[in-house]
């Protein structure tokens, strides 16, 4: 089967337009002494997709693709206005690829397994996202796209959104200083499975030089 995008290069680019102007309205208010400011400027919202945003259109064949979500995203991250954006894109490219009618979705998996004040707080942000994207995609197959062990093989990617992300590098040399669990994807996906309710639509694929191939249903290998 062909695979494809949900989303285009565009509508990448106009999400880090979005970031870059926020976190700039943000510099503006932390610097400033005006005492009208009360708050923090609320976090910016997607706007809908046009049709410069995707490749994909309602279709006979469109049923037969595997599509795939963005990889530059992070659902897992620390700051909040990157996880929140991150769960906006998937949502939105869940919806959208729902309505145009397809039936399979890969998803990368967590871009890391401990991004919070506990161990569990980023990879719990992560299985929510995913069981509110099975909600929004009520008929769609989704795959979790995780390695055999370790996270290794998750690299930055161009346009990443984690290095918008307060403490980027702190946190990415704490993880360079981590030793490879050989059971932490599982655990991992284990968490993620039991959050989604054992949902028969959600299973785990890892990515083969060239391909991608589903490794477990939704209980796993018992």
């Amino acid at each position: 089967m062909l695979t494809s995008p949900i989303t285009s290069p565009h509508f990448h680019s106009r999400v880090l337009t979005l970031i870059s102007s926020y976190l700039s309205e943000l510099s503006n208010f932390e610097s400033s002494n005006d005492p009208a400011t009360k708050s923090t400027p609320p976090a910016p919202i997607i706007p809908p997709l046009t049709p410069v945003d995707t490749p994909l259109t309602p279709g006979e064949t469109v049923s037969q693709l595997i599509a795939y979500s963005s990889l530059w995203i992070d659902l897992c991250s620390h700051d909040p206005l990157i996880s929140n954006i991150s769960r906006q894109v998937l949502n939105i490219e869940i919806a959208y690829a729902s309505f145009c009618g397809v039936g399979n979705i890969i998803i990368p998996g967590p871009r890391s397994y401990s991004s919070g004040s506990t161990d569990n707080d980023g990879l719990m942000q992560y299985a929510r996202a995913i069981q509110e994207a099975l909600t929004i995609g009520s008929y769609i197959q989704m795959a979790i796209h995780i390695p055999m062990y370790g996270n290794d093989e998750v690299k930055d990617v161009t346009g990443d959104l984690r290095p918008y992300a307060k403490d980027h590098n702190s946190a990415a040399k704490g993880k360079a200083n981590k030793e490879v669990d050989l059971f932490e994807t599982w655990d991992a996906w284990n968490l993620i499975r039991s959050v989604c309710k054992y949902n028969s639509r959600l299973s785990v694929g890892k990515k083969p030089i060239q391909s991608i191939s589903v490794l477990a249903g939704p209980r796993g290998c018992e």
